[in-house]
This record gives structure tokens, sequence and C-alpha cells, in this order.
């Protein structure tokens, strides 16, 4: 194993033995993760993100103030491969969904982290929705297997999600968010799951409009290619983007980290919609 290759085993090993929780955006503190329980969503008021019963409209958990710093265990991986489909502001994706399979799992398990899931951001990408199939341990749960959790993460590195549900290598998945509703003063509300699987379900409330649409690998920690699944890649297919409820017309842009440890990259197979593939190679 190189030097750089041990530095990022050193660096996740650190983190978690610190006591932070890994998340598809990065690792935080956990002060700044959040389980989102069924019955509860996530709404921004004041610039500032809250869990809130549903029910009775209470806030049920104040979050830690301020921005959450940056981590040392985030230089450790990150996006490596990704596609990306940018819509123009003011007409809102109203649907995006993409179906995949839970790959084989990788023949040798260490700390890695393995995030694969299609996703909604703002222009800025600091906010972020996201029904996400994960190999590892993250705020959501999990472990040596896969699992699955919806996220949100918002522009103060708050990272919500829901309880982690375990899946089998095999099972096909279906990611959709929704767009729920859009107000006067620019905020939208957004839903976003695995479908079938309600425990699955996030609401986010309020939050900014979310206009680049993503189909994504994202790893921590990985040093040996065997970490991988034993596969060649993901295929993301089935996609569908909808603007109104009408499907628009798409051209995916794939996007590779600088120089990928194992030749990660991005295949777009195909523009259609409904029905557009990207394939995720490890």
């Amino acid at each position: 194993m190189n030097q750089k290759a041990q530095t990022r085993a050193e660096l996740v090993k650190n983190a978690l033995e610190a006591g932070d929780v890994s998340t598809p955006t990065g690792f935080r503190d956990r002060s700044y993760v959040h389980l989102v329980r069924r019955g509860q969503a996530v709404v921004k008021r004041g610039g500032v993100s809250h869990l809130m019963d549903v029910l009775t409209a209470k806030l049920s958990e104040q979050p830690a103030k301020g921005v959450a710093p940056k981590n040392p265990a985030d230089n450790s991986g990150g996006w490596v491969t990704w596609a990306t489909w940018d819509n123009q502001p003011g007409n809102p994706i109203s649907k995006l969904a993409t179906s995949w399979v839970v790959p084989p799992a990788p023949s040798s398990a260490d700390q890695q982290l393995i995030y694969l899931f299609n996703g909604l951001q703002n222009p800025a990408g600091n906010e972020i929705l996201q029904p996400v199939l994960q190999w590892g341990e993250s705020g959501a749960g999990g472990g040596h297997f896969w699992s699955i959790a919806s996220w949100h993460a918002d522009s103060n590195g708050h990272a919500f999600c829901t309880p982690s549900v375990c899946v089998n290598p095999g099972d096909t998945l279906i990611g959709v968010i929704t767009l729920l509703a859009t107000y006067a003063d620019g905020t939208h509300n957004y839903r976003c799951e695995f479908s079938g699987l309600p425990d699955t379900t996030l609401m986010a409330l309020g939050v900014p409009e979310l206009t680049a649409a993503e189909q994504t690998l994202e790893v921590y920690g990985l040093t040996a290619s065997s970490q991988y699944p034993t596969c060649p890649f993901t295929a993301m297919s089935n996609i569908a983007v909808q603007i109104n409820g009408s499907a628009v017309p798409l051209n995916w842009n794939p996007g590779t980290m600088n120089s990928p440890q194992f030749g990660e990259r991005t295949a777009v197979v195909s523009n259609a919609n409904p029905g557009g593939e990207v394939d995720l190679y490890y």
C-alpha cells in the first residue's frame, strides 16, 4: 500500500476514533448529524434547518449553531465520478427518478465508505437532497453491508437522514425526489425516498430551488480496488426528469475527480428521458 493510500485510511480511522460521523457530504461532528424519524420533516426557518413534528408543526430539535467545520477525513475521498444535468432556475424540476441494482459486496472490507445516489442540489452545491445506497457505517447506521437512507445536507453543513434500512445484492432500488410545493419567497418543499420503502421518506421544507440533477459515486478511505463491489460498474438506469410533470430533453455531463485511484469514470449510455442510463465505473 502506498503512502497516499495509508493516509486515506488513517484519516478515516482518526475521524471515527474521535467520534465523528460519515455522511454523503463528508465527515461531521456528531452534533451536525440528525436522524429524521417517521412523523418528522426537515424545515428551514430564518436560514436555519430544524427537525419538525409534521402533525403539530412543533420544532423537535434545535441544531448546533454555526457552520460545520471542515473535517480532515474529507481529504480521504469525495465525489469520485458522476454525471450532472443542470436546469435553469425559475422552472423547477418536479421529479427525478433513477433505478439501480444493489451491487455485489466488496471482496475486502476495512473502513471504506461507499455511497451511490441520484440527487438534486442547488447551484452553489451546498444544499442537496439524495436517496443513498451505502456500504459502511454512516450517521444513518449501517456497517459492512449495503443499506439505504435518504439524506438532506444544508448550507450550514448539517446533515439530516432517515435511519438506514438493510438491502441485499441484487435488489432493485428506485430513488425518487418529488417537488411538493413552490412559494413566492423562492422556497420549495421536496420529498425524497426509495419507492415502496416508507421508512426512507424524508421531507425537506422551505429549501432553495434544487436545479442540478446528479448521478454519483462517492467514496472515503478506500485504499484498494478490492474494496469496491466485485463488478465493473453500476448502471443508473431508467432515469426520468420532469418539469411541471412533463419530461424534458436531457444532456448528462460526465465528470471525474482529478487522478482517480483505480480508473473510475462515468459513461453516459443514453440521454433518453424517460429511460436514460449513466454507468458509474469502479
